[in-house]
C-alpha cells in the first residue's frame, strides 16, 4: 500500500510541476481590450467584438463604469483581426478595425469621454 501511495503522490507532482506554467492564460501577457470611463459620471455601455474574417461574434458585453474605471478582457481577439464596437447609453458610439497580432505583447485601449470614443492600439 505504501508503494502504490508514494506512486501516486510522486505522479502527482511531476503533474503539478507540469502545468505551473498554465494556470493563466494570460500569465505575463497583456489584456486584449481595455475600456475606460474618463468622464466624470457613470457611464453604461455596449461592446461587441466581431472577426473580420467570417463576422463571427467573440464578445458581446454591456458594461457599466464609475468614472475612472476600467473593464479588462483577455484572449478576446487571439490573434485575430477583429471589429471592435463600443455604444454608450444615450452618448457616442465608434467602431474601429484592430489586428491583435501573434503574441500577447498587443493591446487595445477604448477610452470613453464626454463627446467621443478613442481606440489606441498598443504594444508592450
Amino acid at each position: 500500500m505504501t508503494r502504490n501511495r508514494r506512486t501516486f503522490l510522486g505522479g502527482l507532482s511531476i503533474a503539478a510541476v507540469g502545468t505551473a506554467g498554465c494556470m493563466g492564460a494570460n500569465a505575463g501577457g497583456t489584456t486584449d481590450i481595455t475600456v475606460t470611463n474618463e468622464t466624470s459620471q457613470i457611464v453604461s455601455a455596449s461592446l461587441l467584438v466581431t472577426r473580420l474574417s467570417d463576422d463571427a461574434e467573440l464578445l458581446e458585453d454591456t458594461i457599466s463604469l464609475d468614472e475612472d474605471e476600467s473593464e479588462a478582457y483577455e484572449e478576446v481577439a487571439s490573434g485575430a483581426r477583429v471589429k471592435v464596437r463600443l455604444a454608450v447609453d444615450n452618448g457616442p458610439e465608434n467602431t474601429y478595425e484592430w489586428s491583435d497580432g501573434e503574441t500577447d505583447a498587443s493591446g487595445l485601449y477604448v477610452d470613453i469621454e464626454a463627446d467621443s470614443i478613442t481606440f489606441s492600439p498598443f504594444v508592450q
